[in-house]
């Protein structure tokens, strides 16, 4: 009788390793909060209603005589628009970012990530994916649907002829009001365990700094108070992608705050994500 060769056989194969493997936090991510109701009903819905506001005001603008006299279809009207919905930006990080990480650290999840073939530089790029879609789903995509309704819609090419630079705008300046904000919701939520924790720090930056800027500039009377607002960095910088700006060269320092903040909270994210490796 043949005697067979029961021991460990190693594998000669080649390990090659996906490209896109922090999708699937991503994907995972995104069903976890689309199946909240309460998320989709009060804080997606609203944005997308406002959207539709918005584009029924284009077509109501090329449609019927009444509105098309009024002309109010400028640069101005799509920078409107992306400030409005920066409103459900921060909604949407307060009740969505801010436990992205602090739940994962919490429950000690990392040793469940980690485990598989997932590295810290994949699990940063899931949970930013994630904002990304949803905060683009809001701004990103509306925005761009809006010009492009309004170019099919005009009676001539006149205004994308014209105008075709406010695609870029719309794009460039839906992508500063996303990825500083989202980039600060996850510093924060990765730098506690608790995600109210988080969303309380959020909200200090975010409804917390308007405040003080209006009352240093009208105790000081400094127009670098203005800095100091988070909103209003963002305000300067899309006015003047839009051409709509009062003021001359004062966006630059503005970007370079966002910049900043942008820098030292993927810093922090990258910091905390590794000493969590480390411990573990």
């Amino acid at each position: 009788m043949p005697i067979h060769d029961q021991s460990y056989r190693h594998w000669e194969g080649e390990l090659k390793s996906h490209t896109f493997r922090w999708w699937a936090i991503t994907i995972e991510g995104l069903k976890v909060l689309l199946r909240r109701k309460l998320f989709v009903i009060f804080i997606l819905a609203p944005a997308i209603i406002q959207f539709l506001v918005f584009g029924g005001m284009i077509y109501g603008v090329n449609t019927y005589t009444f509105f098309m006299n009024m002309n109010f279809i400028t640069p101005e009207f799509f920078y409107k628009f992306c400030m409005r919905q920066s409103f459900f930006i921060a909604l949407i990080c307060v009740f969505a970012g801010s436990g992205l990480i602090a739940n994962d650290l919490r429950s000690n999840a990392f040793q469940l990530y980690l485990s598989k073939p997932l590295t810290r530089l994949d699990y940063i790029l899931g949970k930013f994916a994630i904002m990304l879609i949803m905060l683009g789903f809001i701004t990103l995509i509306p925005g761009i649907l809006l010009f492009i309704e309004h170019s099919v819609l005009s009676q001539d090419s006149t205004f994308f002829l014209e105008q075709y630079w406010i695609f870029g705008s719309i794009t460039l300046f839906s992508l500063i009001l996303i990825i500083p904000t989202m980039s600060m919701i996850l510093a924060f939520s990765s730098i506690t365990k608790s995600y109210r924790y988080s969303a309380i720090m959020f909200m200090a930056i975010i409804f917390g700094t308007p405040v003080i800027g209006t009352l240093l500039r009208e105790i000081l009377r400094a127009k670098w108070a203005y800095y100091i607002q988070y909103w209003w960095n963002m305000e300067n910088m899309g006015r003047e992608l839009f051409g709509i700006s009062k003021t001359t060269n004062t966006w630059y320092w503005s970007a370079l705050i966002m910049i900043i903040i942008t820098v030292i909270s993927i810093v922090v994210i990258h910091r905390r994500i590794k000493g969590v490796d480390i411990v573990k």
